[in-house]
C-alpha cells in the first residue's frame, strides 16, 4: 500500500492559488505561502478520491474548512472532499459508535478525552510512520499533546490541532486593575494575582460584594490538578493505577481555592450569575476558563483585555501546567485498505495544518495552536489573535502534564470539588469522594480494556 504525502510542488500550487486570490474573502486569509507540512514526502501527481470530513460545526470551524476545502480544490482537483459539520453534542454521540460500525468520516475531527477510556489503536488509523516517525512529530507540534491519550509506546494516532487551555489561561479586563492600581505584568505568582485582586473587588458597607475580581467558576476540574502538581503531589499514580486526591498536595490545593472564595472573598458563588454577562457589565474582572475565551468576550463585548498565562502557586517545587482536552485530526482504520483515499485524507490534512491554513484560525480563535513554528512566522502578529494565542500557548506547552488516566468523564467527581468550595462539604470528604468516584470509572475503563 502506498502511503505518501503531499508533495513540494502541491505545495507551491497551493501558494500560487492564494496569491491569486483562490481563497474565501470572507476567511480572511493571510497572504504568503503555503509551506509547512511535514507528514509526507511524495505524493502522486494528481489524485482521484472522494474523502468524507466530519468536524464539529462552530463558526470558526467552518470558516477554516470553507477556506481549505476551496483551495485544496485548486492544488487537487481530482478530489471530492465532503465536509460534513456536527454539533458537539451530537458528534460525541456518534463518533465511537460510527467508528465501531465503520461508517465514521474518513477524516474526523474530536477532542483527546473522548477516547481516554478506549484502546485508540483499536479507534483511530495508527500515523506515526505517515508523518514520518514520532521524533518528527514531535519535532512538528508540541510534545506534550501526544501525552494527552495513552498510547502503545512511540505510536501516534492523531494530529493535534488546537486547545483552548482551559485553567491555564487567566483572562482579566485591563482597565479594572489598571484603575485599581494593580500590574498584571509584575504578577509573578498567585500571590502577586490574589493581592492586585483584592484592590479590584468592592463590598459595601453592609458586607455585600459590588464587583468581584476573579471567579473560579469553571476551574474546578483541571486547577486543582495543576496545584497538587505544584505542590509536588499528582492526582493520579499511573505505575498504581490509582487516584490520590485524598494527599497532603491535594488538601493543601483545594484549601488555597477555597481561601481565594472565603478568605480572601475575591467573588461570591451568588454574586457570579453569568461569567460572559459579568465581564460585559463590569462587575467581574478576571476569569480563568481559558485562553478561547479571550476571543469569545473580545468578539462579543467592547472590553480591553489581557491574557496570561496560569501563573504559579507560591510554594510551587516546579511550574506544571494542566491544560484541557486538545482538538485533533485522526484518519480512519479503514483507510488502510483504500490507499486513494488515504492519500488525499494525510493532503487535506497537511492542508489544514500548514502555516498558512492555521493562520486563518487566529481570525477568530484566541486558543492555542499546537504547532510551534507557526508562532515562529512572524504573520502570526498580523492575525487578530495570533499575539494572545502564541503568548499562552508558549507559556504552557513547555510545562503541559496529563494525568495519564483513563477517565473520559470526570463530572461526578468535580461535583465533589464543588461541593466542598460551595461549603456543602469538608474538603477532606471532598477529595475522599473524588479518590473514590475516579478510581470507580477508572477500573471499569482498565477493565474493559484489559477485557
Amino acid at each position: 500500500m502506498q502511503q505518501n504525502r503531499m508533495s513540494r510542488r502541491s505545495f507551491l500550487q497551493i501558494s500560487s492559488a492564494a496569491t491569486a486570490g483562490a481563497v474565501l474573502a470572507a476567511c480572511a486569509p493571510v497572504a504568503g505561502d503555503m509551506t509547512g507540512g511535514d507528514m509526507a514526502d511524495d505524493m502522486p501527481d494528481q489524485l482521484e478520491a472522494e474523502i468524507t470530513v466530519w468536524h464539529q460545526d462552530w463558526d470558526g470551524m467552518n470558516r477554516i474548512l470553507a477556506w481549505a476545502t476551496e483551495a485544496f480544490a485548486e492544488v487537487e482537483p481530482g478530489v471530492t472532499v465532503n465536509t460534513q459539520p456536527i454539533g458537539y453534542g451530537d458528534l460525541l454521540a456518534k463518533l465511537l459508535p460510527s467508528i465501531a460500525a465503520g461508517n465514521e468520516g474518513d477524516i474526523n475531527y474530536h477532542y483527546t478525552d473522548w477516547v481516554v477510556a478506549t484502546d485508540v489503536s483499536q479507534v483511530f488509523l495508527e500515523i506515526t510512520d505517515l508523518a514520518g516517525g514520532r521524533n518528527a512529530l514531535e519535532e512538528r507540534f508540541f510534545p506534550a499533546a501526544f501525552t494527552a491519550v495513552n498510547a502503545p509506546e512511540g505510536k501516534a494516532y492523531y494530529y493535534p490541532y488546537i486547545s483552548g487551555l482551559s485553567d491555564c489561561v487567566l483572562v482579566l479586563n485591563t482597565d479594572h486593575f489598571s484603575e485599581a492600581g494593580g500590574d498584571w505584568t509584575q504578577w509573578s505568582d498567585l500571590g502577586a494575582v490574589i493581592e492586585d485582586c483584592l484592590k479590584v473587588r468592592q463590598i459595601d458597607d453592609d458586607g455585600n460584594m459590588t464587583h468581584a475580581a476573579w471567579t473560579l467558576t469553571g476551574m474546578l476540574g483541571l486547577f486543582p490538578q495543576t496545584l497538587m502538581h505544584q505542590l509536588g503531589g499528582a492526582p493520579y499514580d499511573v505505575e498504581t493505577a490509582t487516584f490520590t486526591y485524598n494527599s497532603e498536595a491535594g488538601i493543601a490545593a483545594f484549601q488555597f481555592m477555597h481561601d481565594i472564595i472565603y478568605e480572601h472573598r475575591l467573588f461570591d458563588w451568588d454574586f457570579i450569575d453569568n461569567v460572559w454577562q459579568d465581564m460585559a457589565n463590569g462587575i467581574l474582572s478576571m476569569e480563568g476558563m481559558g485562553s478561547w475565551t479571550y476571543s469569545v468576550l473580545a468578539n462579543q463585548f467592547p472590553l480591553n483585555l489581557e491574557a496570561l498565562p496560569m501563573p504559579s502557586h507560591p510554594d510551587a517545587v516546579e511550574r506544571i501546567l494542566c491544560p484541557s482536552h486538545i482538538g485533533s485530526w485522526a484518519l480512519s482504520r479503514r483507510l488502510r485498505d483504500d490507499s486513494d483515499k488515504l492519500n488525499a485524507s494525510i493532503a487535506f490534512i497537511d492542508m489544514i495544518m500548514s502555516t498558512e491554513g492555521q493562520l486563518q484560525a487566529m481570525e477568530f480563535y484566541s486558543g492555542s495552536l499546537m504547532t510551534p513554528a507557526v508562532y515562529a512566522d512572524p504573520r502570526i502578529e498580523d492575525t487578530k489573535y495570533g499575539a494572545v494565542s502564541k503568548k499562552c500557548a508558549l507559556g504552557v506547552w513547555p510545562h503541559a502534564r496529563y494525568a495519564g488516566h483513563h477517565v473520559a468523564n470526570p463530572a461526578p467527581a468535580w461535583r465533589e470539588a464543588e461541593r466542598a468550595l460551595t461549603g456543602e462539604i469538608s474538603i477532606q470528604e471532598a477529595v475522599e469522594n473524588i479518590d473514590v468516584e475516579m478510581q470507580g470509572l477508572e477500573d471499569t475503563a482498565l477493565e474493559r480494556l484489559n477485557a
